[in-house]
């Protein structure tokens, strides 16, 4: 059963940028009862985990290995869902590597 939002006295909140730390503030603050606008001066969310084509090639404007899984688990629980039921993190093995020239 999903939670359910508190209405009363909603309190409207803004939250400015759309990368992980905006979108997360903005669900807590949802899940909290507020009201709230997210604002992204991009033409879609994720800040600097982001992929964009440029002259034919893709590029990963951000970051690749997410290191603290857990906390995206959490934002979907304050909803009372199950994050690997919208998104499948993979492993990476080696999980990084230096290269010195």
């Amino acid at each position: 059963m999903k939670r359910e939002i508190k209405k009363q006295n909603q309190v409207s909140s803004i939250v400015v940028g759309g990368g992980f730390g905006g979108i997360a503030t903005a669900l807590r603050l949802r899940a909290l009862g507020h009201k709230v606008t997210l604002l992204e001066r991009l033409s879609c969310l994720g800040g600097r985990a982001q992929v964009f084509k440029k002259n034919g090639f893709k590029h990963d404007a951000g970051p690749t290995v997410i290191t603290a899984p857990f906390l995206f688990d959490e934002l979907f629980e304050l909803f009372d869902e199950k994050r690997e039921d919208y998104v499948e993190f993979k492993p990476l093995d080696p999980w990084y590597r230096f290269h010195f020239h």
